[in-house]
């Protein structure tokens, strides 16, 4: 059996291969490449539809193939996983804390409520600071939000 390496150094070895060509022979091929993963995308897509209304576990079989969930990565037809929400959401405060240390400061994850809500402490000199609204909105709740777009709500607590 073929591993997705194997395919994927064979690909590397053609796109070498056309890289040397000229402007012209290279759109031909990037056209008929592009039309031959259109064909395979829209395949692809119904044969997921079938299959997932008849047997939604032989899809998940399917797609722990390295090869098939490669294939229907690059399509679009699935989702690369995402780290566990809380590690993404200590993350998002790792990408906050040096600011807040600049500032004898630092914030720490308090709870996750689920569906969709963060509380955070802020403690050192920004427990008590003016501007600590400012940075919960600003800093804080935007660095949660773009790494964990299903939290609507960062609350900061004392």
């Amino acid at each position: 059996m073929t591993n997705l390496e194997d395919l994927v150094t064979e690909i590397s070895r053609y796109e070498a291969i056309i890289s040397q060509w000229d402007e012209t022979q290279r759109g031909v091929v990037v056209g008929l490449k592009r039309a031959i993963e259109d064909l395979h995308q829209e395949a692809l897509r119904r044969l997921i539809k079938s299959v997932k209304q008849e047997c939604l576990p032989a899809l998940q079989n399917a797609v722990q193939d390295e090869v098939v969930y490669g294939v229907l990565l690059y399509h679009g037809l699935v989702k690369q996983p995402q780290p566990p929400l809380l590690q993404r959401v200590q993350a998002a405060l790792a990408e906050v804390r040096p600011g807040l240390k600049d500032h004898h400061g630092d914030v720490e994850l308090v709870a996750i409520k689920p569906p969709d809500t963060v509380e955070v402490r802020f403690i050192g000199t920004c427990s008590n600071c003016a501007a600590s609204t400012l940075t919960l909105s600003q800093g804080v709740e935007q660095a949660i939000k773009a790494l964990c777009p299903e939290i609507m709500t960062v609350i900061a607590v004392k």
